[in-house]
């Protein structure tokens, strides 16, 4: 490279010279970021930041379906828990109360989401801490949330984008080693 001014060759900031700048970088080449090491607080606080949407869209949506599912609960309803179709019309109210999805299939739903958001939020703080674990665990939850629409999709491919690129492992590790252990 040669200097605009004078033409002398230049290979530091600026010419030896006559002072003009050569448009060379002043603190020398600029180190290259893992695709890993760049995005791993992002994945972290996105996976906490689903777990959160997850329960509060569960509080807001879990009375609609409760009404939509069947309308009455047995907890809720009666003190004596879920043995009061046997108590109060015999076995056929028993017999239907198993098979109306408004009994188990509202509580089956809520325990899966509760679950789910709290695996999201231990793989969240897996990887804003760069645990060991973290890298299996988020490739394992963004597996598992691949199916669901539009935010969960877009996670999971978010996620598998940055932990399973080339060299993701070894840089993970590397990663995970410079952190204290919890």
């Amino acid at each position: 490279m040669f200097c605009s001014a004078c033409g002398q060759p230049v290979d530091q900031p600026y010419c030896q010279k006559c002072g003009a700048p050569s448009g060379l970088p002043v603190g020398g080449p600029v180190p290259a970021v893992s695709r890993v090491a760049a995005h791993l607080r992002t994945l972290g606080i996105l996976w906490i930041a689903y777990a959160i949407y997850e329960l509060l869209r569960l509080i807001l949506v879990a009375p609609l379906l409760h009404v939509v599912l069947g309308g009455r609960s047995p907890w809720i309803d009666n003190p004596n828990g879920w043995t009061y179709a046997l108590h109060s019309g015999g076995y056929q109210d028993a017999w239907v109360y198993a098979f109306h999805p408004g009994g188990w299939l509202l509580h089956v739903i809520m325990a899966v989401v509760i679950v789910r958001s709290v695996f999201a939020l231990i793989v969240g703080f897996g990887l804003l801490r760069a645990q060991p674990w973290g890298r299996v665990a988020a490739i394992i939850l963004a597996i598992l949330t691949l199916i669901k629409p539009l935010l969960g999709t877009i996670l999971a491919i978010y996620t598998l984008w940055v932990l399973l690129s080339r060299d993701a492992g070894p840089e993970y590790d590397r990663i995970a080693s410079q952190q204290p252990p919890l």
